[in-house]
């Protein structure tokens, strides 16, 4: 099946891809363009830019990727044998009644700073063991991946606390904090925020999950959901 330009509905001899976004078809150029720099293409030049130098940095053999590397390790293990989480992962307070470890300096400075605990635990991811506090849950926390880790998203590339990326729409924040999700989509078309023509025609088994459903077409996976974020949408990843 072809990609079909957005205003007149032809498919070009020649698709182009928005040098932008590398996501929407671009056919009728200027009318093609004029309505999708407004409506569509919602991702800014800097975070492209961004995410190529990052790709550079943490590449095979940089400091980052052996950072990296570490940090996975550490995950790991925590994975093989959890147990009593004492502060969020998402924005390090301390959860209520936990004792505070002496030789975590993040802790040790917030009770220098005499800053309020983070409650009790909101989620843990049974998968990546991901513990996070409900502030950290809420969508305008949620930073950029690299260089401000979404605390409302778990360790895991495909789901949130058990919730499958691909039940949702796109956003920004969806993946392993480290490297956005864009594999097949199927929301509900009624409650999602893309209409009807944004889905494939045919049904087909989600890629990820297996499910039977018209899934969101290739253009569209991945898209930032930075211009506003859907009503409800930060409840979509709770589990």
């Amino acid at each position: 099946m072809g990609h079909h330009c957005h205003v007149c509905k032809i498919e070009p001899e020649k698709p182009l891809r928005c040098s932008q976004c590398q996501k929407t078809i671009v056919a009728c150029q200027k009318a093609d363009w004029k309505k999708h720099k407004r409506s569509t293409c919602t991702k800014a030049p800097m975070l492209h830019k961004l995410d190529k130098m990052m790709k550079k940095m943490s590449g095979p053999g940089s400091v980052m990727n052996s950072i990296q590397r570490i940090e996975d390790a550490a995950w790991a293990e925590r994975r093989r044998n959890p147990g009593p989480v004492s502060a969020c992962d998402g924005c390090f307070r301390t959860f209520s009644g936990m004792p505070v470890d002496p030789n975590d300096q993040d802790a040790a400075d917030m009770l220098e700073e005499e800053l309020e605990d983070a409650g009790d635990p909101f989620k843990r991811c049974n998968e990546c063991d991901w513990t996070i506090c409900k502030d950290c849950d809420h969508i305008e926390n949620q930073g950029i991946p690299f260089f401000d880790r979404p605390p409302g998203t778990c360790r895991c590339p495909t789901s949130n606390f058990g919730v499958n990326y691909c039940l949702t729409d796109p956003f920004y924040f969806h993946g392993d904090g480290r490297k956005q999700y864009t594999g097949d989509r199927h929301p509900n078309i009624a409650e999602s925020r893309y209409n009807e023509d944004a889905f494939e025609q045919q049904e087909r088994p989600c890629r990820n999950c297996g499910v039977i459903a018209r899934c969101l077409k290739k253009e569209y996976l991945k898209d930032t959901g930075l211009a506003k974020a859907p009503e409800g949408s930060s409840r979509a990843i709770e589990a």
